[in-house]
C-alpha cells in the first residue's frame, strides 16, 4: 500500500469505521506484532466431544489418565495435523479414544483491515510461528513480508479467504472468520469434524488454526465449479455419487444423533437468537422486508406447523434421527472443485455385468424423455475412476441431518449465480432442476454402493424425491435465519471517535495508526490476478438473499398445502416451485 521508506521515516494510515459498520464488522485498529507468538498443540479426539489445548514444549494427556503420553511434534506430517493412534503410546488407555490428530495453534487474532503491508507481516508471522512445512526454517527460502503475493477469493459468504503466494513455496489458503460467526458456527465441533474428515482423507488439509481463523492447503491447479458445471448431466451424476459416498462414508457419533437434525438444532437456536433481539423482531417493518410476513408470533406458529407437519411424513421423531446422516449442508458450486481435468467418456457404452442393477424395462422419468437408467445406474468403469478429482470443501455447516435435506440443497442452489456482479443474491425459481434432472441426480445418487444389488431403485428414487420436496423449506428457512444473523442488522449502531498512535512496524518504520469515522478502505489486496466479480463478504447483501430464500419457503409451504394463501402476506412476492409428488 505505502512505498518502502527509510527507517525511522513516519507513514500515516487511515482506519475508517462506517456509523453502521456493513454485515457488523468491527475493524480494530491492531498493530503488528514484533515476535512470534508461542505455538500451541490443539489436541482434537476423534469419536470424542473434547478438545485439549497444550503447550507446544511439554504436550500432555489426551485424556485424563494419559500422563505419560509424549508426542515428537517434529515428526508433524507435511499435512499440519497429526493423526496419532493413542495405542502406539500406552496399553493402558481408559476412555481415551483410540485416535486423534494434533493441529498447531497460536493464540493470536489476525484483522483482514489492516493496511497491506502490516497485514502481510501479521500473516507471515503466524505462519512461522505456526511453524508451517516449507515456509518455516526453510534453508533456500527466507520468506519476506513484502514479497508475499495476497489474493482476495470470491464465493466466501462466511468468511474472508485468501490465496497466500509467495516465489517456490506450496500457496495457502488463508480463511479469517468474519463477523457474527459465534452465533452460526460452533468452531470447535467444526475442528472436531475436520479431524473425522482428517482419517478419510476427505477435503485439504488443515496446517494451524488462530482464534479468528486458521491456514489450509491450497488445492493448486484446480477448478471450482460453476452454475453450469453443476447442471451437466454427467457432473450431475458425479455429485450425486460424491455426496453419497460422503454421506456413508463418515461415521456419526452417538451424540450427533442422539440430537437430531442438525439444521432444527440451528433453526430454534436462531429463531431464539432473533427473538431476544425484541426491538428488531418486535417491528412489523423489519419482519414484513425480511420474512414477508408481519407477526412474529405467527411466523414462529407456522414454523412449528410445519416442523410437526414434516415430523408425521417421516413416520415420527425417531424414524428421523433414524435415517440421520454425515451431511455436507452446503453443497453450492463454488464449494465443489475439479483437482484435475475430467476426462471425456461420452463415447463409452459397456453392458450390465451380472452383479450389476438389473435392467430396467420402465423408469420414474417421463415416456417421451428418451432416457435409459441403466446408463445412469451402470456408469462405465472409465467414468467413476474420474469421481475421485471432485473434491468437496468447506464443511463448517456439516453435521447430521437426513440425506433429502442434503440433496434438497444442493439442488436449491442450482437457482443462485454467486458471480453475478449486479445482483449475486437473487434467486432465479426458473433454474431449479426440472424433473428429469432431478431424477438423473437421483438414479445416480440411490444406485451408488449398493454392491451388486439386483432389485429395482425406482420405488426408494420416488420416496427420495418426494421426501426432498418435504425437506426443501427447510433449506430456505434455515440459510433466510442465517442471512439475518450474518448481516448485522441485529446488533446496535456504534460510534466512533477519531483516535491516533504511532507505532513501531514492519522493519523498523514508524507508523500512526488512525481510526476514523468514514468509509472503510477496502485496496487491502494485491492488485494482481483478482478473481472474478462476484460474492463477497465484504458487499453480500444478506438481506436480500434472506428474503429470496424465504420467498421460496412460503411458496413451498403453499405448495405443499401447509399454510393458505389465506394466511399469508405479500403473496405476490413468493417464488412457487413444483411440488408435485411422484
Amino acid at each position: 500500500m505505502g512505498s518502502e521508506s527509510r527507517r525511522g521515516s513516519v507513514k500515516s494510515y487511515s482506519v475508517g469505521y462506517q456509523a453502521r459498520p456493513r454485515s457488523s464488522s468491527q475493524r480494530r485498529p491492531s498493530l503488528t506484532r514484533q515476535r512470534s507468538s508461542q505455538r500451541l498443540i490443539r489436541t482434537i479426539s476423534i469419536g470424542s466431544d473434547v478438545t485439549n489445548v497444550t503447550d507446544d514444549d511439554d504436550l500432555k494427556a489426551v485424556n485424563e489418565g494419559v500422563a505419560d503420553l509424549e508426542l515428537d511434534i517434529s515428526e508433524t506430517t507435511n499435512k499440519g495435523q497429526r493423526i496419532t493412534s493413542a495405542t502406539d503410546a500406552t496399553d493402558n488407555l481408559g476412555s481415551v479414544p483410540s485416535e486423534y490428530i494434533e493441529i498447531p495453534f497460536v493464540k493470536e487474532t489476525l484483522d483482514a483491515s489492516l493496511p497491506l503491508d502490516y497485514l502481510k507481516q501479521d500473516i507471515l508471522n503466524l505462519i512461522q510461528s505456526l511453524k508451517i512445512s516449507k515456509w518455516y526454517n526453510n534453508k533456500k527460502i527466507q520468506p519476506l513480508a513484502q514479497n508475499i503475493n495476497l489474493t482476495k477469493m470470491s464465493g466466501a459468504m462466511t468468511n474472508t479467504i485468501f490465496k497466500v503466494e509467495y516465489s517456490n513455496l506450496p500457496s495457502l489458503l488463508l480463511r479469517i472468520y468474519g463477523p457474527n460467526i459465534d452465533n452460526i458456527i460452533d468452531r470447535e465441533y467444526e475442528l472436531q469434524i475436520l479431524a473425522r474428515l482428517s482419517l478419510r482423507n476427505i477435503g485439504p488439509s488443515l496446517f494451524g488454526c488462530f482464534i479468528n481463523g486458521r491456514f489450509e492447503q491450497f488445492l493448486e491447479n484446480s477448478k471450482t465449479l460453476t452454475k453450469d458445471d453443476i447442471r451437466n448431466w454427467k457432473s450431475s451424476q458425479r455429485i450425486a455419487r460424491r455426496m453419497k459416498e460422503l454421506h456413508v462414508g463418515v461415521p456419526l457419533l452417538s451424540s450427533e444423533r442422539k440430537n437430531g437434525s442438525a439444521c432444527w438444532q440451528k433453526i430454534g437456536q436462531w429463531l431464539r437468537t432473533i427473538e431476544n433481539v425484541q426491538q428488531w423482531a418486535g417491528d412489523p417493518q423489519n419482519l414484513n422486508k425480511s420474512l414477508l410476513c408481519e407477526d412474529w408470533s405467527k411466523f414462529k406458529d407456522i414454523i412449528q406447523r410445519y416442523h410437526k407437519w414434516l415430523i408425521v411424513q417421516e413416520h415420527g421423531l425417531d424414524q428421523v434421527n433414524k435415517n440421520l446422516v454425515f451431511c455436507h449442508n452446503d453443497a453450492q458450486y463454488g464449494n465443489l472443485l475439479f483437482t484435475a481435468p475430467v476426462m471425456d467418456t461420452s463415447n463409452l457404452h459397456t453392458a450390465p455385468s451380472s452383479t450389476s442393477l438389473s435392467s430396467h424395462s420402465s423408469s420414474l422419468f417421463p415416456s417421451d424423455s428418451n432416457v435409459i437408467v441403466d446408463d445412469i445406474i451402470n456408469p462405465p468403469k472409465q467414468e467413476q475412476s474420474q469421481d475421485s478429482k471432485l473434491v468437496v470443501i468447506d464443511f463448517e455447516y456439516a453435521g447430521a441431518n437426513p440425506a433429502a435435506y442434503d440433496l434438497a440443497n444442493h439442488l436449491s442452489e442450482w437457482m443462485y449465480d454467486y458471480n453475478n456482479a449486479e445482483a449475486p443474491h437473487d434467486c432465479h425459481a426458473d433454474r431449479y432442476p426440472d424433473k428429469e434432472q432431478v431424477l438423473n441426480f437421483l438414479y445416480s445418487y440411490v444406485s451408488h454402493l449398493r454392491g451388486g444389488a439386483k432389485e429395482p431403485i425406482d420405488e426408494e428414487v420416488q420416496r427420495l424425491y418426494n421426501s426432498i420436496l418435504q425437506w426443501r423449506p427447510t433449506v430456505q428457512l434455515f440459510w433466510s435465519l442465517w442471512a439475518i444473523l450474518q448481516s448485522g442488522e441485529l446488533e446496535e449502531e456504534e460510534t466512533y471517535t477519531a483516535t491516533a498512535k504511532e507505532e513501531t512496524g514492519p522493519n523498523g518504520n514508524k507508523y500512526i495508526i488512525k481510526t476514523e469515522p468514514g468509509p472503510v478502505e477496502e485496496d487491502l489486496v494485491d492488485n494482481e490476478d483478482q478473481p472474478e466479480a462476484g460474492v463477497s463478504i465484504d458487499t453480500f447483501d444478506y438481506m436480500a438473499y434472506g428474503r429470496e430464500k424465504i420467498a421460496v419457503f412460503w411458496g413451498d409451504l403453499i405448495g405443499l398445502g401447509i399454510v393458505t394463501k389465506q394466511e399469508c402476506e405479500n403473496f405476490s412476492s413468493f417464488k412457487f416451485l413444483d411440488t408435485s409428488y411422484l
